[in-house]
């Protein structure tokens, strides 16, 4: 057998590996003719571009851009598999148009890129950026130390375009800035030396988590009007119109608050009473803070009176900061438990935790009043809050209110309060009131001060003694919270609705006072 063979090897040179080659979506340089200075794009523009390879395939794209005045060389590519995207291209600081060069090349599946760039220019103008106060986050027209205001800061360019928020208060000329991303922020003011007229600085806490910053401010003056400016700043240094808000801002002096409440034009019998049992209690020249939450007034029994105008508009972080910058708060209320919304301690109450734990300690003075629906006393963080069970519930033949009769008792039981050093006062009604309740304090964390000798009145007219739970007093068995339920005067004559069994006129302050010993606040 005769087998016959050949030389089948090819011979030559291998195709050397072609570029690929790239198109941009706009090429035309005549966007630099076609489009005058008052014409020009946006500096935030939508650019596409594809690439193809006739020997093989596009794996994926790098994109570049730079000042027509500059000449690139050392401008980094960017790599990129997208065929479109949006960019912010550069003005320079200070300038109000640029000529910007965009160029595009495909790299190949070897890696190779198209040498041979897809170029064009833009022509666009920076556009200036614009802010607005969030009306929700404006506070109310007096505030102590503490202020929180909030802000949209928006740029036609695109917000990537946003260099800053600028800040001051009462100088229009000279600004402290602020990060770009922050639409939020709260001040706090330091504390006024005795006496100072001066301005003082303010620390910044960003966003509504309250976020420490290094950031200060200048310029609020205690005890006055204050303007507050703010401006967005673009990246090219423009700025928007500036914006200003005005409103009072008083010295805090005090580690004591006094609240003032009672939502009725004849708050300030009340007050006064309350304010010369402080000055009677604490040691002389301790100052107290007044701070007068009333308006509007309670229109009646409907409840239909929103919560106080008067109150910072977020409770978390403004009003939380605000209540723990205080050591001691008496805070006298017209109303708290009959219903959530429109009554003012329950907005409070939510958020006094870093009160308590910075140690501080309450005295609530308020009426108990039961909610037409019962699940609100659940929900009603004033409810929470206060040394108090739950509240009474009255039989459906009984109306939902009782009876003090003149000279109904008003019982300690000789009870003396931890911390002082005599018992609590007995005392009784100087006058028949039937706009007052009882509430339920049970458990090992309340201490029950007083229980009335009620009655009862049927909805047949007939009377009788009531046997139901009779609190009108207590205090916190950890010594932070104490509460009196019953009026001491009234807040039209401001003759003396109470008094000691035995006549003494004086019997109910002691008694108040008391309790605030038993809590700690300052006493001479």
């Amino acid at each position: 057998m005769v087998v016959f063979g050949c030389d089948s090897s090819i011979s030559g040179s291998a195709f050397e590996n072609q570029p690929p080659d790239t198109q941009l979506s706009v090429q035309d340089e005549s966007l630099l003719d076609n489009l005058d200075d008052d014409n020009r794009l946006t500096s935030t523009v939508q650019v596409s571009w594809s690439g193809d390879d006739s020997d093989g395939f596009v794996q994926g794209y790098e994109v570049r851009f730079f000042d027509r005045g500059e000449s690139g060389e050392g401008v980094a590519w960017s790599y990129t598999v997208r065929t479109d995207s949006l960019f912010l291209l550069p003005i320079r600081p200070g300038q109000r148009i640029s000529d910007v060069v965009f160029e595009a090349r495909a790299i190949d599946n070897d890696g190779a890129p198209d040498p041979t760039p897809a170029s064009t220019i833009f022509p666009v103008q920076n556009s200036p950026p614009q802010i607005r106060f969030i009306q929700f986050d404006l506070p109310p027209d007096t505030t102590f130390n503490v202020v929180s205001f909030g802000w949209a800061a928006t740029d036609p360019d695109g917000n990537n375009n946003l260099s800053r928020v600028d800040v001051s208060f009462n100088d229009s000329l000279n600004f402290v800035s602020l990060p770009a991303d922050v639409d939020f922020a709260t001040f706090v003011a330091d504390s006024a030396p005795s006496g100072s007229s001066g301005t003082l600085e303010s620390r910044v806490f960003l966003g509504r988590g309250f976020s420490s910053s290094q950031i200060r401010v200048p310029g609020l003056i205690p005890n006055a009007n204050n303007v507050v400016y703010l401006r967005s700043v673009d990246q090219t240094d423009t700025t928007s119109t500036r914006i200003e808000f005005t409103w009072y801002v008083k010295a805090k002096s005090a580690d004591v608050l006094y609240i003032n409440d009672y939502r009725r034009s004849t708050h300030t019998q009340i007050t006064g009473f309350h304010l010369s049992l402080l000055k009677e209690f604490m040691p002389v020249n301790t100052p107290v803070d007044t701070w007068n939450i009333t308006l509007p007034f309670v229109t009646g029994s409907t409840g239909n009176t929103p919560r106080s105008t008067l109150l910072p508009p977020n409770a978390q972080p403004t009003l939380r900061q605000f209540l723990a910058s205080y050591k001691y708060i008496y805070w006298v209320s017209s109303n708290s438990t009959d219903r959530i919304d429109g009554n003012n301690l329950p907005f409070a109450a939510a958020v006094m935790d870093l009160f308590f734990t910075n140690g501080g300690k309450l005295m609530v003075h308020t009426p108990i009043g039961i909610p037409p629906d019962p699940e609100q006393i659940l929900d009603n963080a004033a409810v929470v809050l206060l040394p108090l069970t739950t509240m009474v519930s009255f039989p459906d033949s009984l109306r939902p209110s009782l009876r003090m009769t003149q000279g109904a008792r008003i019982t300690a039981g000789g009870r003396t309060l931890p911390s002082t050093s005599q018992p609590l006062p007995e005392l009784k009604s100087n006058a028949f009131l039937t706009n007052t309740l009882p509430y339920i304090a049970t458990g090992s964390n309340i201490i029950p001060l007083y229980t009335v000798d009620y009655s009862y009145v049927t909805r047949t007219g007939r009377l009788g003694p009531w046997t139901g739970s009779s609190v009108v007093a207590s205090i916190s068995a950890d010594l932070r919270i104490g509460l009196f339920t019953l009026p001491v005067i009234n807040d039209q004559t401001s003759a003396q609705l109470l008094i000691g069994q035995t006549g003494s006129v004086d019997a109910p302050r002691l008694a108040l006072k008391l309790m605030l010993e038993s809590l700690g606040f300052p006493k001479r």
